[in-house]
């Protein structure tokens, strides 16, 4: 009787052999799955090394973007160094004036217009409506 209760707790040799080998297949389906799903992201995902060259050509735009706002700004700030005080360029602030009021300053040459252009530049400034 002990032998048949022995047989009867546990089972064949055949049996487990094949439930270890189906543990086996299945933790190596799953190892499998992840391992593919893992390398399609390396090569496809959003940081993916297929994403990489656009993301060095974007640095690359943005870098020169940033140079040219960088010399521009340079330029404005040496343009915005005339205005300070007690750093005005006299003659720089004089030079602007005279061609914003289109004035002429005592040692600048006058040069008459031709009789065409002063004659178009008369009539515009007479052809003012009547109130």
């Amino acid at each position: 009787m002990d032998r048949a209760l022995q047989t009867a707790a546990t089972p064949p040799k055949g049996i487990v052999g094949m439930a270890f080998l189906k543990g086996i297949r299945i933790s190596t389906f799953l190892f499998s799955g992840v391992l593919v799903y893992f390398a399609v992201h390396f090569f496809v995902g959003q940081q993916g090394v297929l994403s990489w060259h656009s993301y060095v050509q974007r640095a690359d735009s943005l870098i020169a973007e940033r140079d040219g706002l960088m010399k521009q700004r340079a330029q404005l700030e040496r343009k915005l160094a005339r205005y300070r005080a007690g750093q005005v360029d006299s003659d720089y602030v004089e030079e602007r004036a005279m061609s914003q009021l289109g004035l002429a300053g005592p040692n600048d040459v006058a040069m008459p217009l031709p009789k065409a252009a002063a004659v178009l530049g008369s009539s515009a400034s007479s052809q003012t409506p009547n109130p």
